[in-house]
């Protein structure tokens, strides 16, 4: 696979993205989310479209139009950016503190991101040179896993804590 180039829509979906591409695909896909978060919190529509355009280099994006970006998309491709970009970080979603039965279905989960991350990893080192686009996916696996594992230990304390206190 070494020799295989993504796309754009490949990338964004198998990888993970610099920031600036995390949040034009978090602001721009799906159509109409632009639209909506610039309705919801009042901002002109143009001004935006130019700020989260990574190949527009006269505007920047500033923290406070990714943070409604974050609130108002729940962006995943966002967090990894921002992880990554930290370099020794992770996030996960914490877990319903109501929600008890989701407990299986997240060990499972966890089976399948293991599977991937594996799976993944296997086809990168096929031909033992890791190209970059390769390492994105690596690294995007490897986090969702991670994070997989911090939302069971989550899960878990909370468990323990409410039967054992």
């Amino acid at each position: 696979m070494s020799k295989k180039k993504y796309t754009a829509a490949e990338r964004a979906e198998n990888c993970v993205l610099d920031l600036e591409a995390a949040v034009y695909q978090a602001a721009m896909k799906p159509r109409g989310t632009l639209g909506s978060i610039c309705e919801t919190f009042g901002l002109n529509y143009n001004t935006v479209a130019l700020q989260v355009n990574p190949n527009r280099t006269s505007h920047t994006c500033p923290p406070l139009l990714i943070e409604q970006l974050l609130s108002s998309t729940q962006s995943s491709l966002i967090m990894d950016a921002i992880c990554c970009a930290h370099g020794n970080a992770g996030w996960f979603l914490l877990p319903d503190a109501d929600d008890e039965s989701e407990i299986m279905l997240d060990i499972g989960e966890l089976g399948r991101k293991s599977a991937d991350a594996l799976a993944t990893m296997l086809q990168a080192y096929a031909d033992q040179i890791i190209e970059p686009d390769e390492f994105k996916a690596m690294e995007k696996v490897a986090a969702a896993l991670m994070s997989q594992v911090q939302m069971i230990m989550k899960n878990a304390k909370a468990n323990m804590e409410r039967n054992n206190g």
